[in-house]
């Protein structure tokens, strides 16, 4: 019997170009961190509220949202409590945010002191054809509660 002597070639190392695989996992990577919104503040806008329009990129926190829609129906964190009289102050409104701000005292008693929340901010949301009186109305109410920071909530352009 004969042996028979192979040779075995050896393997030549292919070169992969992988630069369209890193252009498109850099495009990738662009768009997750242009969608990713870093805020904790869930919104769910009541009926018939048109948002206005803004570039700031700001995020804001936590804190009671104060709803104000096209028929100047208002809403605290998503119940309704009244309608927005024609003129004066809404005491009920302010009742609500007083409350609301006693809730976040009593949860702020049990968190450690770097995770509270801030019982000075209140998030207002109006329509964007709202006249301004009713803003400022708002915000006197808001004031009257006994918050001092105010932040617009309106929809982004981005």
């Amino acid at each position: 019997m004969k042996k028979k002597f192979t040779r075995h070639k050896e393997r030549e190392a292919v070169d992969v170009d992988i630069t369209s695989l890193l252009d498109i996992l850099t495009i990738l990577l662009v768009f997750l961190l242009k969608s990713y919104n870093a805020s904790d503040l869930k919104l769910d806008l009541q009926k018939g509220l048109e948002m206005a329009d803004s570039d700031a990129r700001t995020m804001t926190r936590y804190a009671p949202v104060v709803q104000v829609n096209k028929e100047a129906k208002v809403f605290l964190n998503n119940k309704e409590i009244g309608r927005m009289p024609a003129s004066g102050e809404m005491p009920v409104l302010t009742e609500a945010l007083k409350k609301a701000k006693a809730g976040i005292e009593a949860d702020n008693a049990k968190k450690a002191k770097n995770q509270q929340t801030n019982t000075e901010l209140v998030n207002l949301v109006f329509d964007k054809d709202m006249d301004y009186a009713v803003v400022q109305r708002v915000m006197h109410d808001s004031a009257l509660a006994g918050y001092s920071q105010f932040k617009f909530i309106v929809k982004g352009n981005y």
